[in-house]
């Protein structure tokens, strides 16, 4: 299987460094193009193959990554139109652009929408994806394949990836700065940055593992941490008062509402 990637930004070079790193596919299987050439030639070393322009790219390959930003998607499409696409499959990242309009540019029945999150550096990421219509079973299966070297693959119809985008897509920005912002509260306690940065880590891997194997609601386990007039629930007043839940659930919404107006 050829695989084809447009754009090595930082999506598309995950998903590069994924596909090499799987084992799965050879460099030689792989071929890359990229509007400034320098960020491709590092990986012509290790085998991978870099192409002229967008329409070899298309026509060498058999599925094809498309990793530019939405306001680049017109350019592209339009060096691509004259490829043959009969039969190639093309997966694309880029917010809002729609199965549709895809296919319509294309000239492909096969499109797929992903959404990959940055734990797909490490494997470990999870990627909702949304197939066109003319997928059977068999076609969705080699893609998820392709999809796993990146982590977790879930199925989602396409009208709720903006929704998805701001949860899973940009929802690792949001745990990164509460992790920031609890190693800084262990710092003004005195602890150091090794040490807070640590326990933060630790503490937030574990009690995501525990929802994930126990299943239950997040709420029950709060209420077993709680103690009447504890410490923690000093700290979950604290939270309720300055409008912890809120100020969240409207970044989220903030979010999706910015990825509705990617849509076309």
């Amino acid at each position: 299987m050829r695989i084809g990637i447009i754009g090595v930004g930082n999506i598309g070079k995950i998903i590069l460094e994924r596909l090499l790193i799987s084992g799965k596919f050879s460099p030689e299987e792989i071929i890359i193009y990229n509007r400034t050439r320098s960020k491709a030639q590092k990986y012509e070393e290790r085998g991978v193959k870099i192409a002229p322009d967008n329409k070899t790219l298309v026509e060498k390959s058999d599925v094809v990554f498309l990793c530019v930003k939405p306001q680049d998607s017109d350019a592209m499409f339009k060096q691509i139109e004259k490829a043959d696409t009969q039969g190639k499959i093309f997966i694309s990242t880029m917010v809002g652009v729609k199965i549709s309009h895809i296919s319509e540019r294309t000239g492909s029945e096969y499109a797929v929408r992903i959404m990959p999150n940055v734990p797909a550096m490490i494997g470990k990421g999870i990627t909702p994806t949304s197939f066109s219509e003319a997928f059977d079973q068999q076609v969705k299966e080699r893609v998820i394949q392709i999809l796993e070297t990146l982590g977790k693959v879930v199925e989602v119809p396409e009208k709720h990836m903006a929704a998805v985008t701001s949860i899973s897509g940009s929802g690792p920005a949001f745990v990164f700065v509460l992790i920031e912002s609890l190693i800084d509260a262990g710092l003004r306690l005195g602890l150091s940055y090794d040490l807070s940065r640590e326990l933060v880590i630790e503490t937030l891997k574990g009690s995501a593992e525990l929802l994930q194997v126990m299943g239950n609601h997040p709420g029950e386990f709060r209420h077993i941490v709680t103690s009447p007039a504890g410490t923690t629930i000093e700290g979950i007043y604290s939270l309720e008062r300055e409008g912890i839940r809120g100020i969240l659930m409207k970044a989220i919404y903030d979010t999706y509402k910015r990825a509705k107006q990617f849509e076309r």
